[in-house]
């Protein structure tokens, strides 16, 4: 800096020129060819020998070329693993989840292959689990229910698997979402306005400061907060009616409604 030498010139930048601020649109923008992947076997890094054009389908020697390449390229202890991650990205396809919930299902589907003894008639249930985690994980409000329904999973059965994840992985793969999410979607369902939304928010925050939404289903706070801010902005809504738009019981309802109005003090002006 003293004597103005020269260094280094013409430096190489290694780094892409464009920019990404979420891993969609990483994905989109790269050039360097097929990106590492959990949400397949082979991490997306195999070829596959195309027969789209008529020449080719035609052509009886590519059609079993093609069929001995695909027959090659699953060895057969990595056949349940196949199965389970086609699984889970048609359910997410289905459910129109971001890229990076599939990504994160599918490496949770390789760890729990690597640590546990899958058997072929639990596969979907630790899909449903796989799914379910990675959802909460980026916050995404989708009921567990809807995803036990697609895949055809029992409640008991899927509480089961959540164990077995958990004592094998640890808690860390298991998350809560926060209850102010689904208010939004439980609202739209219900017809209510913007103002029992900002309300019903603003319950649960004051739950959530005072530690009382700890082990409590994020879905039945939400619900019977609105159910209170329906009451009190006038835009009354019955519990049956919430608990129908929240998938959750009104017994559910009923016990979440007692726990907000004895441990909280709403002053209402008139």
């Amino acid at each position: 800096m003293d004597s103005g030498e020269v260094i280094a010139e013409h430096l190489a930048v290694t780094s892409p020129e464009w920019r990404a601020y979420n891993y969609d649109e990483w994905l989109r923008r790269s050039r360097t060819g097929s990106a590492h992947t959990y949400k397949v076997h082979d991490h997306g890094l195999s070829t596959d020998i195309d027969l789209s054009r008529r020449r080719y389908r035609e052509h009886s020697k590519m059609v079993r070329l093609r069929y001995i390449h695909k027959k090659m390229r699953v060895s057969k202890k990595d056949k349940k693993l196949v199965e389970a991650l086609a699984t889970m990205n048609r359910i997410c396809a289905i459910l129109r989840t971001p890229e990076v919930v599939k990504e994160t299902a599918g490496l949770l589907i390789r760890r729990i292959f690597d640590t546990l003894t899958v058997k072929k008639n639990k596969i979907n249930a630790y899909v449903a689990a796989s799914i379910v985690i990675a959802l909460r994980k980026h916050g995404i409000p989708v009921r567990h229910i809807e995803v036990l329904k697609l895949l055809n999973v029992s409640s008991d059965e899927y509480w089961r698997v959540r164990a077995e994840i958990s004592l094998a992985l640890g808690n860390k793969a298991i998350a809560l979402i926060d209850p102010r999410r689904y208010i939004p979607g439980i609202a739209a369902k219900l017809g209510l306005s913007q103002d029992v939304q900002l309300l019903a928010s603003k319950i649960v925050d004051v739950l959530k400061r005072r530690g009382f939404t700890e082990g409590k289903d994020p879905v039945g706070i939400a619900a019977a907060s609105i159910y209170i801010a329906s009451i009190i902005m006038n835009e009354k809504r019955t519990q049956k009616e919430v608990a129908e738009a929240a998938q959750v019981t009104e017994v559910t309802i009923r016990n979440r409604y007692r726990d907000i109005i004895d441990k909280l003090v709403i002053e209402v002006k008139v």
